[in-house]
């Protein structure tokens, strides 16, 4: 397994007002079975909120290009989500994380992705909230 640290363009995640597009990337192929990326791009952030136009993460999906004659299905680029279809990302490949939790918890990321990689199988989305998490299937 990787682990990969991002860290995103301050300047110009704040000149497009904080838009989840412009944050730091993650790449997430749903809908698209013959993906070459076999990983699971998880973002934990404390910047992530239940707001489409706010946010740290930027999820971008492939954008397919058309079959190759042998069943296969090639990628030419990604494109990014916006509004309901990102937040739907939340709990799967974007999660909050809260700035006190993880020191009292010393195994709190290891839950959290465990977490994700289930509501990323059973396709349910977890939204975490001022007031708690909000659980909702898609």
């Amino acid at each position: 397994k990787t682990v990969l640290g991002i860290q995103d363009h301050y300047p110009f995640w704040k000149s497009w007002n904080h838009a989840p597009w412009a944050g730091k990337p993650v790449w997430a192929c749903i809908g698209f079975n013959n993906c070459h990326c076999h990983h699971h791009h998880i973002l934990l952030d404390d910047n992530i909120h239940n707001d489409p136009n706010d946010g740290a993460g930027g999820i971008r999906t492939p954008i397919e290009l058309r079959g190759r004659g042998d069943g296969e299905k090639s990628i030419s680029g990604y494109q990014s989500l916006f509004g309901k279809e990102a937040l739907e990302m939340h709990g799967k490949h974007l999660i909050r994380v809260p700035t006190v939790k993880p020191l009292m918890e010393e195994d709190w990321f290891i839950r959290q992705i465990e977490e994700a990689r289930w509501n990323l199988l059973r396709g349910e989305t977890k939204i975490k909230t001022s007031a708690g998490e909000t659980d909702r299937k898609e």
